[in-house]
C-alpha cells in the first residue's frame, strides 16, 4: 500500500478518535456542569406561624427567625458565643458595653452589615415596646463608633451579650433596606406578608402561616457553604401527630416534634428513623393561689407539695421522657441548685403539716389547666387521685388559654386555687424565670400565684445587677433566693420535659438547643448520601 495513502489513513483515524473524545469530554463536563436538583429538608410543626417582624414576634413563628436573622450572640453548651459580633467588652461597672463586629457580612439584599443596623435594629425594638422588647430596658444611649464597633450605654448594669442571645427581639436587621419602607407599621406589614431583612443562612422565599414557610439558602452567606448542606429548608405545618409520624417514617419530612410519647418506643424501633432526646429549659409549674384561703396558709402549701408524686408524673405522665424539677430553674441553666431543700412524695410528712395548719378537715379546690394539653390533663388526674388521700377535692377544669389567662388575672379571690402553667427562658438567665413567675407586682401580670415576698424580691433584683460584673456573687444572690421560694412554696415544680425529636435517619447534625425552644438550625444539617 502506498505510504502516504497509510500515513493519511492514520491521520484520518487519530483525527476520529480525537473528535470523539473530545465530543465525550465535552458531554462529560456539560453533565457535570448541570445545576443538581435543590436538596430539600423539611420539618413538620404541629401549629401555624404567627407574624413575622424580628422586633415584635414572641409567639409561634420565633422558630423561624433564628435561621433567617442572626444576634450579637448566641447561647451554645452553656456559654455565650460569638455571633454577628466576634468580640465584646464592658468598663469595671457593667454600664458601658462596646461589640465588635463581624466583617463582610451581608444582608439579604446585598447591603453590607454595620454598626448603623445594630443601632437601628435595636432602637426599632425598644420603640415598639412590643414582644420582647423589655429585654433592652437597661440600654439608655447607643453608639456608633465606626462601621464595626458599636457601643451600649445602659442605666443600669446589666449583662448584654447574655441578653443579646434571646430568641425574639434582639435581631440585627437590614436598616438601609427598610428605611426606604416606611414607618415602623409599614415595616411590620412588610415582613408579615412574607418578606425578610436578615443575615442568616436562608432567606424568606414564601409564607404561608397555615401551610408552610419555605426558606432557600443565601448563596452570599458569611459561613460559606458545603456540598452536603441543604439548599431549600421548609418548615410544613402539620396539625395532625399520627400523620407527621407516618411522613418522618416515610422520609417525607425529615424532622418533627410535639409527638405522643407512647408512640416513641414503636419510632425508635423503626429503622428509618432517630430519635433525639435532650433537656429542654421548659419548666411545668402548679401555681397556688397564695391570696386565697386555705392556700394562704403555707403550711397546707408544703403539705400538698409532699403529698405531689413526682415520679409517678415523670412515669405515667411523660413516659420517662423528663425529669422532676429540684428548684425554679430547669436543669442546665445558671441559677439551677441541687443542693437547694426540695420536695418529694412523703404522705406522712404532709398529713403531719395538714394537721399543724388546721385544716385537716379537708377542703375544695379548683384546679385550671389548659384545654388539649394532655400532659397537663394527666398530670391534674394524678394529683386529684393522691390529694384526694388527705381529705382534699380536687375539682379539674379544663380551659382554653384565653379563657385561662382572663380568669387567672381575675380578683385572686374569685379566681383558680391551682393553676397549671409553664415557662421557658426569653434568654437563659435566673432572673428571667425569677421575676416573671414570682416576683411581687400589681396588678400580678404574670405572677399567678400572686406571691408576695419583699426579702424574695429584693435578692433577685440585687442579682440582675451583678450579672454582667460578677456572675458568681449574683447566683449566691439567686441561691438565698430559692431557698426562700422553697420555703414558702407558693407553687409545686411539677416537672420539665425534655426535647423529644423524630428525626430521619438521611440527615445529621440535628441537635437540639434549650435556649431556642422548637428551632432546627437548618445551617447545621447535613444530607447522609
Amino acid at each position: 500500500m502506498n505510504t502516504k495513502i497509510v500515513v493519511s489513513i492514520i491521520i484520518m483515524v487519530v483525527i476520529i478518535i480525537a473528535a470523539v473524545g473530545a465530543y465525550l469530554a465535552l458531554s462529560g463536563e456539560e453533565e457535570q456542569g448541570k445545576p443538581s436538583a435543590p436538596s430539600t429538608v423539611i420539618y413538620a410543626f404541629h401549629t401555624e406561624m404567627t407574624g413575622l417582624d424580628p422586633s415584635t414576634e414572641f409567639s409561634n413563628s420565633a422558630l423561624l427567625l433564628p435561621d433567617i436573622y442572626e444576634d450579637l450572640t448566641k447561647y451554645v453548651d452553656g456559654d455565650v458565643k460569638p455571633w454577628l459580633a466576634t468580640s465584646w467588652e464592658s468598663n469595671v461597672e457593667g454600664t458601658v458595653w462596646t461589640f465588635h463586629l463581624r466583617e463582610g457580612v451581608k444582608f439579604h439584599s446585598g447591603n453590607p452589615f454595620t454598626a448603623k443596623d445594630v443601632k437601628w435594629s435595636v432602637e426599632r425594638t425598644i420603640r415598639m415596646g412590643l414582644g420582647g422588647a423589655f429585654l433592652w430596658d437597661s440600654v439608655e444611649e447607643i453608639k456608633v463608633i465606626d462601621d464595626y464597633t458599636v457601643e451600649f450605654h445602659l442605666k443600669y448594669p446589666a449583662n448584654l451579650p447574655l441578653i443579646a442571645t434571646a430568641i425574639c427581639s434582639t435581631y440585627i436587621m437590614d436598616s438601609k433596606m427598610l428605611s426606604g419602607i416606611g414607618n415602623d407599621t409599614e415595616i411590620t406589614k412588610y415582613f408579615n406578608v412574607g418578606h425578610d431583612a436578615g443575615t442568616g443562612p436562608y432567606y424568606l422565599s414564601s409564607f404561608d402561616a397555615k401551610t408552610e414557610v419555605v426558606m432557600k439558602k443565601f448563596e452570599d452567606y458569611w459561613g460559606g457553604w458545603t456540598d452536603d448542606q441543604f439548599d431549600i429548608a421548609i418548615v410544613k405545618i402539620v396539625p395532625d401527630p399520627s400523620l407527621r409520624e407516618q411522613m418522618v417514617m416515610g422520609n417525607e419530612i425529615q424532622i418533627t416534634t410535639f409527638l405522643p410519647l407512647d408512640d416513641i418506643p414503636i419510632l425508635e424501633n423503626n429503622p428509618n428513623v432517630d430519635i433525639v432526646e435532650s433537656p429542654s429549659f421548659l419548666e411545668i409549674y402548679g401555681m397556688f393561689n397564695t391570696l386565697k384561703e386555705p392556700l394562704n396558709n403555707k403550711l397546707v402549701r408544703q403539705a400538698l407539695a409532699y403529698a405531689t408524686p413526682y415520679e409517678d408524673i415523670i412515669e405515667y405522665v411523660l413516659n420517662g421522657y423528663g425529669e422532676i424539677p429540684t428548684c425554679p430553674i430547669p436543669k442546665g441553666m445558671p441559677g439551677h441548685f441541687e443542693d437547694l431543700p426540695t420536695y418529694h412524695y412523703d404522705m406522712a410528712r404532709a398529713r403531719e403539716l395538714l394537721n399543724e395548719s388546721g385544716y385537716s378537715g379537708g377542703f375544695h379546690l379548683l384546679l385550671t389547666y389548659t384545654a388539649g394539653d394532655d400532659a397537663e390533663r394527666k398530670t391534674a388526674e394524678l394529683l386529684k387521685s393522691s390529694w384526694s388521700k388527705l381529705g382534699v377535692d380536687l375539682e379539674i377544669r379544663a380551659m382554653n388559654w384565653e379563657q385561662q389567662w382572663s380568669f387567672a388575672t381575675s380578683d385572686p379571690q374569685n379566681a383558680q386555687d391551682v393553676l397549671v402553667y409553664n415557662w421557658w427562658p426569653t434568654y437563659p438567665s435566673p432572673y428571667d424565670f425569677l421575676v416573671n413567675m414570682f416576683h411581687s407586682a400589681d396588678p400580678p401580670f404574670l405572677n399567678l400565684a400572686y406571691y408576695n415576698n419583699s426579702e424574695f424580691d429584693r435578692l433577685i433584683d440585687q442579682a440582675i445587677l451583678l450579672e454582667g460584673t460578677n456572675m458568681q456573687q449574683a447566683l449566691q444572690l439567686y441561691h438565698q433566693a430559692e431557698e426562700i421560694l422553697m420555703e414558702d412554696c407558693p407553687a409545686l415544680f411539677l416537672y420539665s420535659p425534655n426535647d423529644v425529636y423524630a428525626v430521619s435517619n438521611t440527615i445529621s447534625g440535628f441537635k437540639s438547643n434549650p435556649s431556642y425552644p422548637n428551632v432546627v438550625f437548618f445551617y447545621e444539617l447535613r444530607k447522609i448520601s
